[in-house]
């Protein structure tokens, strides 16, 4: 089948962007495992989602005018009526509205003294925004709820999403519908901890993309504190190192400084 697929100016070839529709045409994104229809009418914007391919899938095309028809069960169909026409539509990146938990193929120990830094993929997020307005948001693949915490009453409700956890950059696979987020964490307690469970303050984290349009978020770094159990958090202030000219493509959804401590170190690792 052949596909167009553009780039975005100035922030590589991802999928996100202004939408450049004609009115009457429909455009086809294929963001991972998501398929995603839009047209546009004289005052109208509709919205078609599907999500029946695997959910590995890791590519991005877009299709102007979309070759795939819209199948005749959407997962999702939503119009917009009623809307200017002369405001521009965009397809935007963001994270989870929630902390994201995430789960290692296999459990890990870091020794007494150690440091090591894991690369952990949570799901992208897909805003709809026309001019100022965010008209509707989707993650690319859906995740479950999760708890977090120590019991029923402490915690809170997060997402749960598998990774591999890798610790070699090379090893990690690029995904267009996920964002890699370079993790280090220090064991400076006299123990070894062993973790089984990871959350990410996704909400806390801005994304940036490089020039190939692999998402990344800011490097996060957690150091466990001897004979405390508590956790200094640390959020990179710019792109990270393994990708330092990437460009800044989504803001935090929450403010907040880029150092912030947990009075438990398992309110971040389980």
């Amino acid at each position: 089948m052949g596909v167009r697929v553009h780039s975005n100016s100035g922030e590589g070839a991802g999928w996100w962007g202004p939408v450049e529709l004609p009115p009457g045409t429909t455009g086809h994104w294929a963001i991972g495992p998501l398929d995603l229809w839009l047209k546009r009418c004289a005052d109208e914007w509709d919205l078609w989602l599907a999500r029946e391919r695997d959910p590995e899938e890791s590519g991005f095309r877009r299709e102007i005018p979309a070759r795939e028809p819209v199948p005749e069960k959407p997962a999702e169909q939503r119009r917009f009526a009623g809307t200017p026409g002369g405001a521009t539509a965009t397809l935007a990146v963001a994270l989870a509205d929630r902390p994201v938990v995430s789960r290692p193929e296999a459990p890990f120990h870091v020794p007494a003294g150690g440091e090591v830094t894991l690369y952990v993929s949570t799901p992208a997020w897909v805003q709809l925004r026309l001019g100022e307005t965010r008209l509707h948001e989707f993650p690319a693949y859906p995740a479950s709820d999760t708890w977090f915490g120590p019991n029923t009453v402490e915690g809170e409700l997060c997402y749960a999403s598998r990774t591999q956890a890798r610790m070699t950059l090379e090893d990690v696979p690029e995904r267009a519908h996920r964002v890699l987020t370079p993790l280090t964490v220090h064991n400076a307690a006299g123990d070894t901890l062993l973790l089984e469970r990871i959350k990410l303050p996704v909400p806390r984290l801005p994304v940036y993309a490089d020039a190939r349009g692999r998402l990344w978020t800011s490097a996060v770094r957690v150091q466990h504190e001897p004979e405390r159990d508590l956790a200094e958090v640390k959020l990179g202030e710019g792109p990270p190192a393994e990708s330092p000219r990437a460009r800044r493509v989504a803001e935090p959804r929450e403010s907040g400084g880029s150092r912030f401590s947990l009075r438990a170190f398992s309110a971040l690792f389980q």
